[in-house]
């Protein structure tokens, strides 16, 4: 996203202070915080759990209703922050498309695509010196949230739907989790050195390497304990790019954020904070798992 609208409208300032989360920040956290987290976690995981081994389309369902949320709260950082989250949603709707995308990729994958084709005539009004559509930045927003919410995160559902996708949907979350833990642990005990203190002042180079150490034991592990069928040798071409796209995914979610001018993307997950929070890791990591498992595997 630019730093200025060419129409004269500015994006929210950079705010002062921002938390890390998967490469380890040094900022404490609360009890009520924590137990916050905690419950919203118990709660939602497992229904995260029932939605993958239920079946391929209540699991597709499941994301769809995850991308619409997220989508509210795009739509309602980059363009109308003073407002709800709802009234924001209900001024600007044309973000249901990536729902529809993600949630349609099941029974049509053309919806993909097709989307994607949709972001690239939003992106060159968006983008044009020409004024004949009115302003450009809803354009803009419009087509970064098809490819963002839209694009990555169908590949989610698409990674369902092969052979085994239930295991590998777990494996892919799991390990992503375990990027965001272990950076989070050594962050916390050695973390000294920043490492993009304009974007996330939190995140430090200590905690990006026990992330990294962490993403790739665990996918390891994973392809074992799932059964998966992939020797170590194939699934070591999934485990050493991952942990980097999971933390790559996070400092893009942080860059949003200070654009947007906010700390977290949403209060809809209490000690959460949004859905853009917890899917930001999980945006590039999906996509690489999907490719993965085209070139390498099936």
């Amino acid at each position: 996203m630019p730093r200025r609208c060419s129409s004269g409208d500015h994006l929210p300032r950079t705010p002062r202070r921002s938390e890390g989360k998967s490469t380890g920040g040094t900022a404490g956290m609360t009890r009520s915080n924590l137990q916050q987290r905690v419950l919203t976690a118990a709660v939602g995981l497992p229904l995260l759990a029932a939605a993958v081994y239920i079946g391929s389309w209540p699991f597709a369902l499941a994301a769809g209703a995850i991308a619409l949320l997220a989508g509210m709260e795009f739509v309602h950082g980059w363009l109308m922050p003073s407002l709800s989250i709802p009234a924001a949603a209900t001024k600007q709707p044309a973000f249901v498309l990536a729902a529809i995308m993600v949630g349609g990729a099941h029974w049509e994958p053309q919806l993909v695509p097709a989307g994607a084709a949709v972001a690239v005539v939003a992106a060159a009004i968006g983008y044009s010196r020409a004024n004949a559509f009115g302003p450009r930045k809803p354009y803009r927003v419009l087509a970064w949230c098809l490819v963002y919410l839209g694009v990555l995160f169908s590949t989610v559902v698409l990674v369902r739907d092969v052979d085994g996708g239930r295991e590998w949907v777990l494996l892919g979350l799991l390990s992503t989790f375990a990027v965001d833990t272990g950076a989070y642990a050594v962050g916390r005990l050695i973390g000294r050195h920043k490492m993009a203190p304009r974007i996330s002042p939190g995140k430090t180079w200590e905690g990006a390497a026990g992330g990294y150490a962490a993403g790739i034991g665990a996918v390891f592990g994973l392809n074992m304990l799932l059964d998966t069928g992939v020797e170590a040798g194939t699934i070591a071409h999934f485990a050493l790019p991952m942990p980097l796209a999971a933390i790559l995914g996070d400092l893009l979610e942080s860059w949003m954020k200070r654009r947007m001018g906010v700390k977290d993307a949403s209060g809809l997950l209490p000690g959460h904070g949004g859905f853009l929070d917890r899917l930001d890791s999980v945006l590039l990591v999906m996509p690489l798992l999907y490719l993965f498992l085209r070139v390498r595997v099936l």
